[in-house]
């Protein structure tokens, strides 16, 4: 299997990063527009002004995509370095691509907490699968 296979779910959780940053651009503007705000308000230029809902949610949305992923992102690329790319890597990395994927729809839409945590813990387990098998790979 070629190394650079793993980089396709990679690729596809770059993508949901910078959607959701365009979520999120959005989600600002409008409810900026819905509080009568401008950029050159003090509140919004000290963060401290009040956004909606949806404004929030695609905030935290977007945050938490330099959290856990940071584990993948590293868990791929030595996985490439080290030649520990085979299919079971591949497919944990689009196991947890899409549970990252999922998570993020759940997280700027219903929001409902305990769906959110299944995506999440799916994705956790395929990226310390992910980890465990490098490990093994290296000793």
């Amino acid at each position: 299997m070629q190394q650079t296979a793993i980089l396709f779910p990679v690729f596809v959780q770059v993508a949901l990063t910078v959607g959701l940053l365009i979520v999120l651009n959005r989600t600002r503007s409008a409810s900026m527009r819905e509080h009568g705000q401008e950029l050159t308000d003090p509140d919004v230029e000290l963060g401290q002004n009040r956004w909606t809902s949806s404004a929030m949610k695609a905030s935290r949305s977007y945050s938490n995509q330099f959290e856990l992923p940071v584990l993948f992102y590293a868990v791929a690329a030595f996985a490439m370095i080290t030649h520990a790319v085979d299919v079971l890597m591949v497919v944990l990395a689009w196991v947890f691509a899409v549970a990252r994927i999922i998570q993020a729809i759940i997280h700027i839409g219903p929001n409902v907490i305990a769906w959110r945590a299944s995506a999440f813990i799916v994705g956790l387990v395929a990226v310390m699968a992910m980890w465990i098998k490098l490990a093994i790979h290296v000793l």
